[in-house]
């Protein structure tokens, strides 16, 4: 009777051992589906020596670096960079958040005066008691060609010098540029479709970096383009070279 007894009540001990298990594994389950910070906190207080404590413990952070990043990013300044660093040194967002500050420094955006295209010289006065000598109709046809053809060759190498460029990103290896350009081509291909990449080499606190840049013609056309871009959260950054 003895040995009956002893078996039942192992049994008995069993059966709520496996129903506990099953339980477990239920609330498990169900913290899964559910995703969300509630759902695992709720699962731990009811588990805490789980095997699968540790898994929610690392869900509950990666769910709370997504949340701030997503602030971060909507809100694109410098500041809000930063302070999600100062928050998530270790999140799988961190190096983004490090880049697109280095962007913020490597712009220099609103330190400096961009310089309009449409700027003119001012005419020379004439001099007092000066006759102009009259040129023959043909000549002076071609004399005007001719001033203007050099004022738009003026004018293209003004700009090539001046050098309108909005910059999209920085990155620690060409590749990752060359690759980010391949990405930002295809998501927005209305913006960027007609523009070729350029892939400035530099240096930063944190080693050699490469500035992802597109060319456009002028200081507008760079400021339409980033308030483009930015609609859609992107990074874009006006600059001149």
């Amino acid at each position: 009777m003895r040995n009956t007894g002893i078996c039942l009540m192992a049994i008995a001990l069993g059966t709520l051992a496996l129903a506990g298990c099953n339980r477990e594994s239920a609330d498990w389950k169900s913290a899964s589906a559910a995703d969300s910070t509630e759902a695992y906190q709720q699962f731990l207080q009811q588990h805490p020596k789980s095997a699968n404590a540790a898994q929610a413990q690392t869900r509950i952070q990666q769910i709370a670096d997504d949340h701030d990043w997503q602030a971060a990013a909507a809100a694109d300044t410098r500041d809000a960079y930063q302070q999600f660093l100062a928050q998530h040194a270790d999140s799988k967002w961190a190096q983004e958040a490090r880049i697109r500050i280095e962007n913020f420094a490597q712009s220099g955006a609103g330190g400096g005066k961009v310089v309009s295209d449409n700027t003119t010289s001012p005419a020379t006065p004439a001099t007092p008691g000066a006759v102009e000598s009259p040129l023959p109709a043909q000549g002076a046809a071609k004399s005007h060609a001719a001033a203007a053809k050099a004022t738009s060759a003026g004018a293209e190498v003004a700009s090539a010098k001046r050098g309108h460029f909005v910059q999209l990103g920085a990155f620690h290896s060409k590749a990752r540029a060359e690759s980010e350009w391949k990405l930002l081509s295809a998501k927005y291909p209305a913006e960027l479709k007609s523009l070729k990449p350029h892939y400035v080499a530099g240096n930063s606190k944190s080693g050699p970096i490469y500035k992802l840049r597109v060319a456009v013609h002028s200081a507008t056309d760079a400021s339409g383009l980033c308030a483009r871009l930015k609609k859609h959260s992107q990074v874009c950054v006006p600059v001149t070279a």
